[in-house]
Parts: structure tokens; sequence; C-alpha cells
């Protein structure tokens, strides 16, 4: 192998990568960018959850956040409420509609994707998917440890 300029590779990586959450992915989940995945980990947790720590969970800020939740629930996919106990605080949740959309449109999704990989043949669609999950789990990985790290710093210092 010869010289890899990675900050190319990484300007790359980020125009395709965004180019296939654009097309087949988001044609076949019939969302705007970004509410797919919001409505699938809602609809995949099943109970209500605080816009902020889904926006960091996520990884989007709280304003594009909002504007997902605002579509989402325009569209009766999610519901918003405030909090019972403390009328500050909102939670919001996957509608029974959304749920349905989430896994209609989580197979078509997969239909989709599986004939953009059946193109490129069986090796470079098995050596793309490796490629890929090692990207994933480095990715992944060190935000675990990361927020493992933190966690214990914080129970440190309250003692």
């Amino acid at each position: 192998m010869g010289y890899m300029d990675y900050e190319e590779a990484a300007r790359k990586l980020i125009v395709y990568s965004q180019g296939l959450a654009k097309g087949s992915l988001g044609t076949a989940r019939s969302l705007a960018v970004g509410e797919a995945p919001v409505l699938q980990y809602l609809s995949d947790k099943g109970k209500e959850m605080n816009p902020s720590a889904l926006a960091d969970r996520l990884g989007y800020t709280r304003p594009r956040m909002t504007r997902i939740l605002d579509s989402l629930v325009a569209k009766g996919y999610v519901s918003r409420r405030n909090d019972e106990h403390d009328r500050r605080k909102v939670l919001v949740c996957a509608t029974e509609k959304g749920i349905e959309h989430a896994k209609r449109s989580g197979d078509n999704s997969v239909t989709a994707v599986a004939a953009q990989l059946s193109a490129l043949g069986s090796d470079s669609a098995a050596e793309l998917v490796s490629v890929l999950e090692k990207a994933y789990s480095i990715t992944y990985d060190r935000e675990d440890v990361v927020n493992t790290k933190n966690r214990k710093k914080k129970k440190g210092t309250r003692s």
C-alpha cells in the first residue's frame, strides 16, 4: 500500500455517507434527513425521553433536535408532553403510528440498501461492511470509554 491522505479520505467518507443517507435511506423512509434515526431510536426504546438527552445520545444539536421533533410531531409519529412532576421538562415518545412507520420504513431501507450492495458484488459488499463495522466500533467504543471515564470522574468528585 502507498501513501494515504487521511484528510482526503475523511472528506470522501463524509460526502459519500451523507449521499447514501439522503439517497436510498432517506427515500425509503420518506422522512427528512435526521428524522429517521430519531424515530427509529424512539420506537426501539419504547419509552418517553427528554429531547436534550435524545439529542446528546444521537449526536444532534438541541436546536436541530427541536426541528426534527417538531416535524415528527406534525406527522403524528411522535408525541410531546410536559412532565407531570416538573412542568418545565418535556418528554417525547413514538406514537403507534410512528412505531408502525419505523418498522415499515426499516424494512424498505434494508431492501433499498441491499439492492445497492448487490450491485457492488459480494466481495466488495463484504469489504465495505467490514470496514464500516471497524469504523463504527472505533467511533462508538471510544464514545463508551469516554462516557465511562466521565461518569467515574463525576462519581469521584461527589465524595
